[in-house]
């Protein structure tokens, strides 16, 4: 069974401009699950983003979020809305 069919067609990645989330996003892309990225840094995720999408045909939400922040589930889900 794929990941897509167990889990469904995405993925929530935080802290996916760097360290173990960015490494956890290039996984799950190169298994064809399409992304949600999540981070501060926009500049990285945008980057990462268009790595992955020209790398593995896949479907990518760039979310500059601050988790830390008291409003990070109306922002998320802005994002994530369609």
């Amino acid at each position: 069974m794929t990941l897509n069919e167990k889990y469904g067609p995405w993925a929530l990645v935080t802290g996916a401009s760097s360290g173990i989330g960015e490494e956890f996003a290039r996984r799950l892309a190169a298994r064809g699950m399409n992304l949600i990225l999540v981070a501060r840094r926009k500049e990285r995720l945008e980057k990462l983003s268009q790595e992955l999408t020209t790398n593995h045909n896949i479907n990518i939400v760039v979310a500059p979020i601050d988790l830390t922040s008291e409003n990070f589930l109306d922002d998320l889900k802005r994002y994530t809305a369609d």
